[in-house]
């Protein structure tokens, strides 16, 4: 969930009129605003099973409230009451099948296409891989930026001593055969050369020479409070969460800066802003000003940006 989180462009946030509320509805939104999600839509499930319209009224309320607490438009944020089951039996449409047609008309007014960056060099983080018989190696994914052509040579970047050299012999959408993929398009690309099992989901496609892999960099995070599902007690140096980038994940080991004045024996508490060294135990595709999450335990424990690349 979080991997794919790194593409999203809107989202339909579920809760069921029965509960309201969970604890993963906040850690769901709170990811949505990190990977920069900035409109989306709330689904009021299950209402076919309440009598009570003061109850669905009181859900309504409590969603308004959280999306505003998590940096969200609650005021007007739309909020659609229905029942899938009864849309999927084809029962009582005004909760059905109309409020399924209501959903995604919701999301057409509310959630806008967003701005593409066409401009900068291509980059795609791979999402899957698989062979095809007779073709070779298929890579999907969603283009992060640029834009790539049928015929170009790219760079597979991350788990290589040094990035390798490829050539894109196709590119399909959609089951349509395309000749080029830009930004924030959903695509597989068929590599020349390349086996399967020399891919991994975690590592890029990008233009050659635009895309390194790194160890070490400086980053500034906020560690969550048990309130907003984090940790409930400190860490201190050493700390070795797993670490979300776009689709990789890697366990992480983080320290203190070095520098005059540094107290290397401090304790991290939930709720601080912080400024730490992560060291991953592989070298992966980083760069500045790139998102990450922390998460142990299953749970997301922070979230960070990476300000400086180290080695």
């Amino acid at each position: 969930m979080i991997t794919g989180a790194a593409q999203m462009d809107g989202a339909i946030i579920v809760v069921a009129a029965t509960d309201g509320q969970m604890p993963q509805t906040r850690e769901h939104l709170l990811l949505a605003r990190q990977v920069g999600v900035q409109d989306l839509v709330v689904f009021v499930n299950k209402v076919d099973t309440i009598d009570d319209p003061e109850m669905l009224e009181l859900v309504e309320m409590e969603m308004r409230e959280l999306l505003t607490t998590y940096g969200f438009d609650g005021d007007n944020t739309p909020v659609i009451m229905g029942s899938a089951l009864m849309a999927l039996q084809g029962k009582q449409p005004e909760i059905g099948e109309q409020a399924i047609m209501k959903l995604m008309d919701a999301i057409d007014e509310h959630i806008p296409t967003p701005t593409r960056d066409l401009e900068q060099s291509f980059l795609m983080p791979v999402e899957d891989v698989f062979s095809i018989s007779g073709r070779g190696t298929v890579v999907t994914g969603r283009v992060e930026r640029g834009v790539l052509k049928k015929g170009e040579e790219i760079e597979i970047v991350g788990g290589f001593e040094k990035p390798f050299k490829t050539t894109v012999t196709g590119i399909e959408m959609f089951k349509k055969e395309l000749d080029a993929a830009m930004a924030g398009d959903n695509c597989g690309v068929l590599l020349r050369g390349v086996k399967r099992d020399e891919i991994k989901r975690g590592m890029v496609l990008a233009k050659p020479g635009t895309a390194t892999s790194h160890k070490k960099f400086l980053a500034s995070m906020y560690i969550l409070t048990a309130e907003e599902g984090g940790r409930s007690t400190p860490f201190g140096e050493g700390y070795k969460p797993q670490c979300f980038f776009r689709t990789n994940d890697v366990t992480t080991s983080f320290s203190f800066p070095e520098g005059e004045g540094v107290d290397h024996s401090q304790m991290v508490m939930p709720g601080d802003n912080i400024e730490m060294v992560g060291e991953l135990i592989k070298a992966c595709p980083l760069e500045v000003n790139q998102r990450f999450n922390l998460r142990e335990g299953g749970k997301t424990v922070g979230t960070g940006l990476i300000t400086r690349i180290i080695e």
